[in-house]
């Protein structure tokens, strides 16, 4: 049976992707672009969670050994209210092809109920489908693939409204390892998982935190900038981002700053037979990508 990927161009999908390479299990990728984003050699289809009538195209794929979709990973989309397209999706999905299980991507502080992706795990809840819910905490990769990356190897700082709170950072490389358990094992899991890393770190550069660490791997001085909420906020709809996102992102930092992410498992080595990997090795292995130019 096959495996449908959304979020096709993301840091998780492409890496559980990868995975069922590995396993030789059949997959599909789905995303806007299609398959003009998809890396080589990796199946891939167009597919817009706001756009119902590119539902169908996934199931119109055919797998080279004749199988049929039976598991749905999900990342949201980018808006306000992405469970209305996603419950409609889940519905549709279930009705016109039998599948019965998915697993969905969600935020730490994600709950059944909750005003976004938390209305989709109750809608799994109420239909009695098997499902997972991951609930990663913040990426190691969100300083290699995103605008954090620019800012270490151009300015050589972190900047963040997290003061002192502590955070376990997870590689996507886990997250990914965790999804690939929850859609293919034969027994469903029906539960969330909190995936974390192995420490807990606050972005200083001392003590061997965040910032240290960077600054260890790359033998030059990694600074910690600590903003305030506003500070944060101006700083963050001056570099171009849209005021709901701007405000997310800095509410997102504050409750950091309060506790909210200081919690370990072993949710990873669980899951998966394996520990989580350490920061110390993700900025081993990533450090050319801070290399100035």
């Amino acid at each position: 049976m096959a495996t449908l990927l959304t979020g096709g161009t993301g840091k998780t999908s492409v890496r559980v992707a990868r995975l069922m390479q590995e396993a030789k299990l059949p997959f599909l990728l789905a995303s806007r672009r299609g398959p003009d984003a998809a890396p080589a050699g990796m199946p891939a289809v167009k597919f817009d969670w706001l756009d119902a009538s590119t539902y169908s195209k996934p199931f119109e794929h055919r797998f080279p050994g004749g199988e049929s979709i039976s598991a749905v990973y999900m990342m949201n989309p980018v808006v306000d209210e992405p469970e209305t397209s996603m419950n409609a999706f889940v519905d549709y999905a279930i009705k016109h092809h039998g599948i019965k299980r998915f697993v969905l991507v969600a935020g730490s502080s994600a709950e059944p109920g909750k005003k976004g992706v938390g209305n989709v795990w109750k809608h799994f809840l109420d239909t009695g489908v098997d499902y997972a819910v991951l609930r990663p905490t913040w990426f190691m990769e969100n300083y290699t693939e995103e605008a954090a990356r620019f800012i270490v190897r151009d300015q050589d700082k972190i900047i963040t409204a997290c003061g002192e709170g502590q955070i376990p950072f997870v590689s996507a490389s886990d997250i990914a390892a965790v999804a690939f358990r929850t859609l293919t094992d034969k027994k469903p899991h029906n539960t969330d998982y909190r995936i974390l890393g192995p420490e807990l770190l606050t972005h200083d550069d001392q003590r061997k935190q965040l910032a240290a660490k960077l600054s260890h791997a790359l033998g030059r001085k990694i600074a910690n900038v600590k903003l305030s909420e506003q500070e944060r906020y101006d700083g963050l709809i001056a570099a171009g981002l849209p005021e709901h996102f701007a405000r997310f992102f800095t509410n997102l930092e504050v409750a950091t700053a309060g506790g909210f992410e200081t919690r370990t498992n072993n949710v990873v080595e669980q899951v998966t037979g394996r520990p989580p990997k350490s920061f110390d090795t993700f900025a081993e292995e990533n450090k050319a990508v801070w290399q100035k130019e």
